[in-house]
């Protein structure tokens, strides 16, 4: 566990804001404490939203008169859950695929990479519009968890060939080592191999794909915000404008890459609400970026320690072996003078 502090405590900031998302009902206001207007003393009209930042609202108001703390606070559940459930879901189908294709199924292996090489060059992105244009392109009408299951979806068939074919390349890797070759000349079979030999290492291996994973769930979901694809869809009204003016698109879960992509062509005019937001997005990424750094440092170590181990296991075997070798002989020779 010593090795692991950065990633332990990234994952408990993680966790921790998801719970003061999560609890948002009991302490944060359900208009956001919204404040349109601003009157002086007197009740004149001195102002109007979108505030900059003041002792009342310290990362100021959005266009709609929103406290941004507060749509922050209630949008990090939905960031962080959408990352989460998509990378565990890639992880979980691609992994297991990738397992079943390379011990079990060797002669679909071709095939399939064939088939899904080309996944590795178009960019995702493309293909990511193209199939949530039906559902986020425009208001729908769609309920936010029906639309969010969807999103889902398409971002988990995305990364899943690359992940499927990861895993393939590094148990055919595994398979080449000495130690898995043995195993198999003795008779070893592929559930041993899998769960004595590939399994240690492929769960390490795991758990740093999780992370990156994360990282490149984050960034999609915040290009897609760019391109106004939020993550649970859009509301209906969208963001007030003056009379005659197309109303311009909101995220309907205030999820942080919607409330970049939203904001985004303001940016210049009123930079304390896209700034804002991307301090707390890339505040995400910075703490996801530290535990995938301590991740591969420690797993470059966990598995030359193992590998140690599996030499000194069979270097021990070795000389067991000739040992008993030697044994048998002496025995063999002493009978031999007897008769």
């Amino acid at each position: 566990m010593s090795n692991y502090k950065k990633t332990i405590t990234g994952f408990l900031l993680i966790l921790g804001l998801f719970i003061v998302s999560l609890m948002y009902p009991l302490y944060g206001d359900k208009e956001y404490n919204e404040e349109f207007f601003l009157y002086d003393s007197n009740g004149t009209v001195i102002g109007k939203a979108p505030t900059p930042p003041t002792l009342d609202h310290p990362l100021g108001t959005d266009r709609n008169g929103q406290d941004m703390v507060y749509i922050h606070l209630y949008g990090a559940k939905f960031t962080i859950a959408a990352v989460f459930v998509i990378t565990a879901t890639r992880i979980v189908f691609g992994v297991t695929t990738g397992i079943m294709v390379a011990l079990w199924l060797p002669k679909v292996k071709v095939y399939f990479k064939d088939f899904f090489l080309g996944f590795r060059y178009v960019p995702g992105l493309i293909i990511v519009l193209f199939l949530m244009r039906p559902v986020t392109g425009q208001y729908t009408g769609i309920p936010v968890w029906t639309a969010a299951a969807y999103q889902i979806g398409v971002l988990t068939l995305i990364a899943y060939p690359a992940i499927v074919l990861i895993t393939i390349d590094f148990i055919e890797v595994m398979q080449k080592k000495s130690f898995v070759l043995s195993s198999y000349l003795m008779g070893g079979s592929r559930s041993h191999v899998l769960t004595k030999h590939i399994w240690p290492f492929l769960k390490s291996t795991g758990l740093l794909m999780f992370v990156q994973q994360m990282l490149s769930t984050l960034i999609m979901i915040m290009h897609l915000g760019l391109f106004e694809y939020f993550m649970g869809g859009r509301t209906k009204g969208g963001i007030f404008t003056p009379p005659g003016e197309r109303p311009v698109a909101e995220t309907l879960s205030n999820e942080w890459g919607g409330l970049i992509g939203q904001n985004f062509k303001v940016m210049m005019q009123y930079p304390w609400i896209v700034l804002s937001t991307m301090i707390f997005f890339f505040f995400l990424i910075g703490v996801t970026n530290m535990m995938k750094k301590e991740l591969e440092r420690s797993l470059a170590y966990e598995n030359i320690d193992f590998i140690n181990k599996m030499k000194k296991k069979k270097e021990i075997k070795h000389v067991d072996q000739e040992k008993e070798i030697s044994a048998a002989s002496f025995r063999l020779v002493n009978e031999q003078k007897s008769d």
